[in-house]
């Protein structure tokens, strides 16, 4: 079944991503996974810019983390290495100022209305076109793929509701080679897990309400991906355990061991041999740092690199 996947970025992330060790994802993977607890199992996502993500650039203006517009480039080199089923198109962020009204008390301890609360000026930060861009793209290739047989969406914005309705209407029109519509809501299980919006799901053939911790941890990158002439490294900070990972790549990038991050990366991603009195790596290093076991034996083996190379400086 030939299928083609809309997600909004910004939704996507403040659904399921933000504050959590699973930013590094691999969108194909995921979305692999929760299609496959969809009612159309068979649907195929294998196909060139299949999976087409909508996001915008970090501004630096309205970064919180100064390091985020650097994390979020080298997620977007990362993807666009390792999977040329996914098509980034990126929107902008607005950044201006704009009046609203404070939250306060009257003599009773009872909050105002805003009508009746003091304005104070404020940077409004928006991200824009995500939605738009989800809604145009997908109208689009209903419209001109005659072979396209499944849409799916990935949000929980009200805004794309005009163009679920204008595929319906399509639909109509041609009830002989009708598209399907998928939803899956990017909402956590959890405490804070949100709510599917009826006025989207009634409108999908099927919907998928929530997605795990385990299909989110399942579906994470490489932490270095290569390219023929680049390569894309998991931020450190983004690591469920970043300080170990830290001191890992602190005895790597030694001046008298490997000296720089990239030289480190290369290291961590290749094989290493069994060395005795050392655990054995299961696979390589770079695999194995998301559980505190797997980052132990890997700084065991780095240590015994790094003591070797300064050995070998003082020959």
């Amino acid at each position: 079944m030939k299928t083609k996947v809309y997600i909004d970025g910004y939704n996507l992330y403040y659904g399921c991503l933000k504050n959590t060790p699973y930013k590094w994802l691999d969108l194909h993977r995921l979305i692999e996974l929760l299609i496959s607890r969809s009612d159309h199992p068979d649907a195929n996502i294998n196909t060139k810019h299949a999976i087409k993500f909508t996001t915008a650039d970090i501004s630096p203006k309205a970064a919180s983390d100064q390091n985020s517009p650097n994390d979020q480039r080298s997620y977007h080199q990362a993807l666009y290495l390792y999977r040329p089923t996914i098509e980034i198109i990126k929107g902008a962020y607005s950044i201006e100022k704009s009046t609203y009204p404070i939250v306060e008390q009257d003599e009773s301890g009872k909050d105002k209305s805003p009508s009746e609360s003091q304005r104070m000026m404020v940077w409004k930060i928006e991200e824009k076109q995500s939605d738009v861009n989800v809604a145009l793209e997908a109208v689009y290739d209903v419209l001109t793929d005659s072979t396209l047989e499944q849409v799916i969406f990935v949000t929980n914005d009200t805004d794309i509701i005009p163009a679920l309705k204008k595929i319906r209407l399509i639909n109509d029109e041609r009830p002989n080679s009708t598209v399907q519509i998928g939803l899956i809501t990017p909402s956590r299980v959890g405490k804070h897990q949100r709510t599917t919006n009826p006025n989207l799901s009634k409108l999908a053939t099927w919907t998928i309400e929530y997605i795990t911790n385990e299909e989110l941890e399942t579906s994470q990158l490489p932490s270095r991906v290569s390219g023929k002439k680049s390569s894309a490294i998991k931020p450190t900070s983004w690591f469920k355990h970043a300080q170990e990972v830290q001191e890992i790549l602190d005895i790597l990038t030694h001046l008298d061991v490997l000296g720089s991050i990239p030289r480190a990366w290369r290291w961590l991603s290749e094989p290493k041999p069994e060395v005795e009195g050392l655990p054995i790596l299961v696979s390589t290093p770079d695999r194995m740092l998301n559980t505190l076991a797997g980052i132990e034996a890997v700084k065991l083996h780095a240590i015994t690199f790094a003591q070797y190379k300064i050995n070998q400086q003082k020959k």
